[in-house]
């Protein structure tokens, strides 16, 4: 049988057991299923073929470099050509997983028209930690293993602005640690990600109810090995159970909107906080002028979708109670779920990242200050209306 056709009746099998509602039937289907994709592998087609190895040479032959990734010098190296960066990158990354060492990223430089000019990578045994992390007083764990040990190996690549290419400047190739088994490669941490694909496999089996070991089992059958996966099983459990999106408030904030949720400020900063995640505040303005928080929102990312889910939670904790106004950072994404949960909401602009922008874009005297006059008036003439006129 094909393989294309393989995974076609593996596909069917698995909408059929999604929409499956008996449970003795399921739990058949579900071993079936399992069994059948776990005996797609022939048994050679993994054991002749190295990927890593066929991905090098095709860079090697694209970067004409003609010698045995093992045997590169400094001199093999420097003037080599790549087309890009991502290029670049993914050829020492190769490199470095079929040598035996981990890498990360060292320094970058762009211009002002936001292109890499300069990218180095190093050896994750580059420098060593600094001395506070070690000789903490106040610890209350013991510090982790050391693995930073001055190890100079490292690649970087500047952009040409003749070729329009990105040229290696400097390569070290020797290291003052011992290179990891072939066993062993796998768990290095620059070489532990688990495909975009497979990611939406796993959790595709996982709404169908397969338990995360058994989709491990099923990635060790269909790539050949545990060592080929590409994670460890740890890894996978990590990414089927990670936080997306949390959402927070608490009942005085509640009780503030319901007093003071005529205007709503909504931002977010830029993964500032321990979990790398974007924060999405929620504020307003009570009526001494204070400023009073209405939600909290950590977020996997800042795409219309995201936010939109952000503000249908916050409605529904609010009791679908809309706010009269909203200031946003003017971000597209934020501008986009605004229209689509609330278009009779008057939207409008911070002024604070009108004036920030006015002072990068804009380079004339006294402008900026103009403009803050000018935002000043006409918000007291504003006031002015709507108090006198309303009373006259």
């Amino acid at each position: 049988m094909s393989t294309s056709m393989q995974t076609l009746i593996s596909y069917f099998l698995l909408i059929f057991l999604i929409n499956l509602r008996s449970t003795l039937f399921y739990n058949v289907t579900l071993k079936i299923f399992f069994n059948f994709v776990c005996n797609f592998r022939d048994e050679d087609q993994y054991s002749s073929v190295d990927i890593d190895s066929i991905r090098m040479r095709k860079l090697m032959e694209s970067a004409n470099i003609g010698k045995d990734p093992s045997d590169l010098l400094e001199e093999d190296m420097v003037g080599v050509e790549f087309k890009s960066v991502e290029e670049a990158e993914s050829f020492y990354h190769i490199y470095s997983k079929i040598i035996g060492f981990s890498v990360r990223k060292n320094q970058c430089r762009k211009n002002q028209a936001g292109i890499v000019t300069t990218q180095s990578w190093c050896c994750s045994n580059e420098g060593f930690r600094r001395t506070k992390y070690i000789k903490n007083p106040n610890r209350v764990r013991e510090p982790r293993s050391e693995i930073r040990i001055g190890c100079r190996a490292m690649f970087r690549v500047c952009y040409s602005k003749i070729t329009k290419l990105w040229v290696v400047k400097e390569f070290r190739a020797n290291h003052n640690h011992c290179m990891v088994t072939d066993m062993q490669k796998h768990f290095l941490r620059s070489h532990r990600k688990i495909s975009a694909a497979e990611l939406e496999q796993a959790k595709l089996l996982k709404k169908a109810g397969m338990k995360t070991s058994e989709i491990w089992n099923l990635f060790v059958h269909q790539n050949g090995g545990w060592d080929k996966v590409g994670c460890t099983k740890k890894d996978l459990y990590n990414s089927l159970s990670r936080l997306t999106h949390l959402f927070w408030a608490d009942g005085a904030s509640r009780f503030d909107y319901e007093f003071f949720g005529d205007s709503l400020a909504f931002d977010s900063t830029y993964k500032t906080n321990r979990c790398q995640m974007p924060l999405v505040v929620l504020v307003g303005s009570n009526n001494h002028g204070m400023t009073c928080v209405f939600g909290f929102a950590l977020i996997q990312n800042e795409t219309a979708e995201t936010y939109t889910w952000v503000l249908q939670i916050f409605l529904e904790c609010m009791k679908d109670m809309l706010p009269e106004t909203i200031l946003t950072d003017g971000c597209r994404s934020m501008n986009k779920a605004i229209e689509d949960l609330m278009p009779s909401v008057v939207h409008r602009t911070c002024s604070w990242h009108i004036l920030n922008n006015a002072i990068k874009h804009v380079h004339e005297d006294d402008f900026v200050g103009e403009l803050r006059n000018l935002i000043k008036r006409y918000i007291s003439n504003l006031l002015v209306t709507l108090i006198y006129g309303a009373s006259g």
